[in-house]
């Protein structure tokens, strides 16, 4: 199989957090590798990084290079840590090689020093945030089972008032009990991108689905479309629903979440383990180990690995259910993650399939309606 490069990596700086979300991968959903990983990164293993990257980007002869700095919660590495951290990664890259970094938070520790330090690198900023108090507050609460709503929208008001050009993201994992175009409303206030997100959920381990409502995931999402392709707010980008647009009128996905493009994706632990996409910690059995170190293995190295590998298997390797639908190239299986079973492993389709078919036929289907309906240009 041919050999596609890594060209993203989420690196992980942080092992713990400083909230304790009930849906939460990284902690609450049976992995349990963190509890042996070192707290922080040190300035020794991103410098290691930095020489990985530098000879990955040799060998595939790339001119750009993303990484997102992630957790636990970043923010928790004080801001002169960061900094030290940030410069030893990139002084083992070559300063042609354009750098893109951002970093995914939920604000609570925001402050002026950390802020000092993304303009510094042009770090930017995506935040973790559900909706209303109501919605965020259900599943988002601390260390001591308190809500975090309130903290994390003052972190988000000191990083629009200091910084808002690094502002660039909201990730909101949908509560489907809320109110889509209210829960819109109020995230698009704040004037960024947002990315909707399904639930991390796998045959073992289902979905909710409200008065059994078998779609209940595509109608939430489709009432979003229909409103956003109406105008409202449409200045703001939502991710996963362009995704669907760009792919359905046959242009090329955006982002890893539905593509039948090879990943080129990796997590780093704060050790510097080479690691699967690190939502793969919802499935609760360490399938995102793969034992290698970058101490002592190259990316190249990596891509041999059978976790890599049939992330990078685009649309050959999935179930066939997928392979004989007709939106094999705008679903393509959903989400890695939301496909595992414990019996199949990954062959399967997602567990939300039912959700996604009903989605992209909706919103195919209105598509097709916008364009007869246009007035024909003489």
């Amino acid at each position: 199989m041919e050999k596609y490069p890594i060209i993203e990596l989420v690196v992980k700086i942080a092992s713990r957090c400083n909230l304790n979300c009930k849906y939460c991968y990284e902690y609450n959903m049976g992995d349990e590798t963190w509890k042996s990983a070192s707290k922080f990164m040190t300035n020794a293993v991103a410098e290691q990084l930095g020489k990985r990257i530098q000879e990955h980007i040799t060998e595939f002869q790339l001119k750009e290079y993303n990484l997102g700095l992630h957790g636990g919660e970043p923010l928790l590495m004080s801001p002169s840590k960061l900094d030290e951290l940030v410069c030893s990664l990139k002084s083992t890259i070559d300063p042609s090689v354009e750098l893109f970094f951002s970093l995914q938070t939920n604000a609570i520790l925001m402050s002026k020093e950390h802020i000092d330090i993304f303009r510094k690198h042009n770090i930017r900023i995506s935040i973790s945030l559900d909706g209303l108090k109501e919605t965020h507050d259900k599943n988002r609460i601390d260390l001591k089972g308190d809500p975090s709503w309130e903290r994390v929208i003052k972190g988000i008001q000191l990083l629009k008032q200091e910084a808002p050009e690094l502002f660039i993201g909201i990730l909101s994992v949908i509560d489907i009990e809320s109110d889509p175009i209210e829960t819109f409303d109020f995230l698009a206030q704040f004037e960024v991108d947002i990315d909707f997100l399904l639930p991390l959920k796998t045959f073992d381990n289902p979905p909710y689905y409200p008065n059994q409502e078998s779609v209940a995931y595509g109608k939430w999402y489709f009432r979003i479309y229909k409103e956003w392709i109406e105008g409202r707010n449409q200045h703001i980008d939502v991710r996963f629903i362009k995704n669907i647009i760009t792919q359905l009128i046959g242009g090329s996905a955006i982002y890893e979440v539905m593509t039948s493009s090879p990943i080129g994706l990796l997590t780093i632990s704060t050790d510097g383990n080479i690691e699967g996409v690190d939502c793969l910690k919802s499935i609760g059995e360490e399938i995102q180990v793969t034992d290698m170190n970058i101490f002592k293995n190259s990316f190249t190295e990596a891509l041999g690995h059978d976790i890599v590998k049939l992330r990078q298997s685009g649309i050959t390797d999935l179930h066939d259910k997928c392979k004989s639908c007709k939106y094999l190239y705008g679903c393509a299986g959903g989400y890695f993650p939301n496909r595992y079973s414990k019996k199949d492993k990954f062959n399967n389709p997602s567990v939300y399939c039912d959700d996604l078919y009903w989605l992209l036929e909706s919103i195919e289907n209105d598509i097709k309606t916008r364009i007869k309906n246009e007035p024909a240009i003489i």
